[in-house]
């Protein structure tokens, strides 16, 4: 298996310290598992991108791994995650308007001013793959409960309120990844793993149209 060198293109102070988890954890291939670090190399890269205002988390992705493209000047991934209510699950609201809306309102304020608190919601992660010549996106997607008020822990985002069904413990994100050997249990079960999941198998199956990135 060819291990490529691929620039993650994020300001996250988080990210690193994720993607090294990420990198031990294994994307399946028609039956058979592969560690993601054997396929792909990450190098983390703070170059600034373009991120418009569009409630499609893809739309925006694309644009977003574009211009991270044109400065980097290499095969390059970013990411963009949100929310989606389940009540307004057919116009996938907020989405791509998560971040500039829970940026402004602050995490009680995004509850209370969107009335979402108690509600169900699909938290989605979109990678976007830019290699110069095409750009590729994959979803991953968690689905669970935000909670009434903010929670501590490790708070990004809004992981201080989005409780996954696929944990047991009721937790938030952010309670999850506070625990001991947390991140990691987070991370497993993540929108974002499950996206570069499939952006690993789509790099293994690839037949040779995408440029050199050994």
């Amino acid at each position: 298996m060819n291990r490529r060198t691929v620039y993650y293109a994020t300001r996250s102070p988080f990210k690193e310290e994720e993607l090294e988890i990420i990198a031990n954890d294994t994307f399946d291939n028609g039956g058979t598992s592969y560690r993601i670090g054997d396929l792909v190399d990450f190098r983390v890269s703070a170059t600034p991108t373009e991120e418009p205002l569009e409630i499609d988390l893809e739309a925006m992705v694309r644009h977003k791994a574009r211009s991270a493209y044109k400065k980097i000047l290499a095969p390059c991934i970013v990411e963009h995650a949100g929310l989606i209510l389940d009540k307004n699950a057919d116009a996938g609201f907020p989405g791509g308007l998560t971040q500039p809306m829970w940026d402004h309102l602050q995490p009680q304020g995004f509850l209370d001013r969107i009335g979402c608190g108690g509600e169900r919601a699909t938290a989605r992660a979109v990678v976007g793959f830019c290699d110069g010549k095409q750009t590729y996106t994959f979803v991953g997607e968690a689905v669970g409960t935000l909670t009434k008020a903010p929670t501590d822990g490790r708070g990004f985002y809004w992981d201080v309120v989005f409780c996954p069904d696929e944990d047991p413990s009721g937790k938030t994100y952010a309670q999850i990844a506070d625990e001991r050997d947390g991140l990691r249990r987070k991370l497993l079960i993540s929108q974002s793993t499950k996206a570069i999941k499939k952006f690993a198998a789509f790099l293994f199956n690839h037949n040779g149209n995408l440029f050199d990135l050994s």
